[in-house]
């Protein structure tokens, strides 16, 4: 999604690394001292609807109370970790899926014990995919929902304590991007970013306003084109298709779903008004997770597509975690080469950096242009065969060393003396890609995978209308999916750090008297310039 961003001369120390589509409609020069992270955080906020991007803005002004609301987040993320540390790690899952919900918790806790008759009433006002969780902990493990709840309630009390040290307009806004966690971690991780919007916004509210809307539009525009292309493509050569198809169900299985999950087809109108509510700001995602993960999302939106009656629909192009998925394992390469290919030519060479899939293709070519042909980028009717035989490389040299990782030379070393094995990869200095080729200074931000949470598509009978969601849940899917999953795949380029995981406690230190909790957490104040 690299886009050069530009502004007016007032703007000249806020937008970073502009992109040649708004530079033509904007003569204003480029800004100089610009930062690589910001460029990316820049991007991924004007992503969002114009309402959240005026809480940003508004909360941007007062840079402390994002720092001081990010302390309170690590306190309480970690208290929470320490709680359920010496759960099983199913067990701990329900728990962080719980606590997304928090009124259920509330729910679930206060009054005393209940029935499963009980909770089942509480649960007819929540989605279907949280019901066996709340089953499970409501009967089996009541006293830890009712930790929770003070928990929460606790940390409730605090960040309205927070609060009255800003503006009602800035209360509200706080308020608001509490339901969207990433957007705080981004900003705190982008203080200086933050800092500067704040700074130029009370200036000049309504430039901010104009130039976010401008791109906006054009990130829009160009996400669209970019997943019609994807989508296009796909659905023209059966034997990329066939590959997705494959890659996608082994995904699936390797998350725990099951074949009539994959198979199972969901409503049309329930995937265009899919609703994600995050993992709670307070409690964080699942501590053993090594990047950033907010939003549980179903297999399908990874993969980019989903089955209506055996018919593949696309949603647009793989997210972050599949395609890391993909190009982390070389049996993949081997076995869906036509979907390498497809990554090959929609991402390489491109110029938008910025999008974490293109960096992860980008990656792959650089560390593997030792042993590509020159002609590898230029000649598609051959790539298939090369992708192939780099997995079997791969493989093949990692099985010779105990199946331990290889470095790069070994690999070189490998096929110099078993090069007949592999006849379409050159073994040879001469035959190779030249290095310029392989982009050597594109960040690396492929990791191994993590096992993602399996949310499972509820029986057409279930699955609820739009307007029958509960109120609580987030924004329609669409209209904000992809700022989500450019966050959750972008960070990994643009964090400063690593992002540290709460320590979990010993069980006696679990075992402390929960803080005395006042009340609960106000509602979500409403978007748009509030005076």
């Amino acid at each position: 999604m690299k886009k050069k961003l530009l502004m007016s001369l007032f703007f000249c120390t806020v937008i970073c690394a502009a992109n040649s589509v708004v530079f033509a409609q904007d003569q204003t020069p480029r800004p100089k001292h610009l930062l690589r992270e910001d460029s990316a955080a820049v991007n991924a906020l004007v992503l969002y609807p114009d309402t959240i991007r005026l809480d940003i803005f508004e909360a941007c002004e007062f840079p402390a109370s994002i720092v001081s609301i990010a302390t309170l987040q690590k306190n309480t993320s970690s208290d929470f970790a320490n709680l359920v540390s010496s759960y099983s790690k199913e067990e701990q899952e329900d728990f962080w899926n719980l606590s997304r919900y928090s009124d259920l918790v509330s729910r679930l806790a206060q009054g005393g014990p209940k029935s499963q008759a009980q909770i089942n009433d509480i649960l007819a006002d929540y989605p279907d995919d949280i019901r066996d969780a709340a089953l499970r902990q409501g009967i089996n493990h009541y006293d830890v929902l009712q930790k929770m709840d003070a928990l929460q309630s606790n940390t409730n009390a605090q960040f309205e304590q927070i609060l009255t040290d800003y503006p009602p307009v800035t209360q509200g806004a706080l308020r608001d991007l509490i339901r969207y966690p990433e957007i705080i971690n981004l900003l705190n991780d982008h203080l200086s970013l933050a800092v500067r919007v704040g700074d130029h916004y009370r200036r000049n509210p309504q430039r901010v306003i104009n130039w976010a809307d401008s791109l906006n539009n054009v990130e829009v525009r160009q996400n669209a084109q970019d997943a019609a292309t994807w989508k296009q493509n796909i659905e023209q050569n059966p034997d990329e298709a066939n590959d997705l198809k494959s890659a996608a169900n082994d995904y699936a299985q390797e998350n725990g779903y099951t074949q009539d999950d994959i198979n199972a087809s969901p409503d049309p109108n329930y995937v265009s008004n899919y609703t994600c509510t995050p993992y709670s700001y307070w409690f964080g995602y699942p501590s053993w997770y090594p990047y950033s993960y907010w939003y549980p999302y179903p297999f399908w939106f990874d993969c980019g597509f989903y089955y209506n009656h055996g018919r593949m629909v696309m949603l647009g192009t793989p997210s972050y975690y599949f395609t890391n998925w993909y190009f982390y394992h070389p049996e993949h390469w081997r076995q869906y080469p036509h979907l390498g290919n497809r990554y090959i030519s929609h991402y390489y060479g491109s110029g938008r950096m910025n999008n974490s899939n293109a960096v992860i293709v980008h990656n792959w070519v650089r560390d593997n242009r030792s042993y590509l042909p020159k002609d590898f980028v230029t000649n598609n009717s051959r790539r298939v065969e090369v992708i192939k035989q780099v997995g079997q490389l791969h493989m093949d040299a990692q099985k010779e060393q105990g199946g331990k990782q290889v470095p790069v030379n070994v690999r070189e070393e490998y096929l110099k003396n078993n090069a007949t094995k592999y006849p379409s990869l050159s073994a040879s200095p001469q035959t190779r890609m030249e290095p310029q080729e392989g982009r050597q200074n594109v960040p690396n931000i492929i990791q191994q995978p993590t096992r993602q949470p399996n949310v499972r598509i509820p029986n057409p009978a279930q699955q609820p209308a739009p307007n029958q969601r509960q109120a609580t849940q987030q924004p329609n899917f669409n209209n904000i999916n992809r700022a989500q999953d450019y966050h959750r795949s972008v960070w990994q380029q643009t964090q400063p750090t690593p992002r540290p995981q709460p320590q979990q406690a010993p069980r006696q230190q679990m075992q402390q008297a929960p803080r005395q909790a006042p009340s609960n957490m106000g509602s979500p104040g409403g978007g748009g310039r509030r005076k």
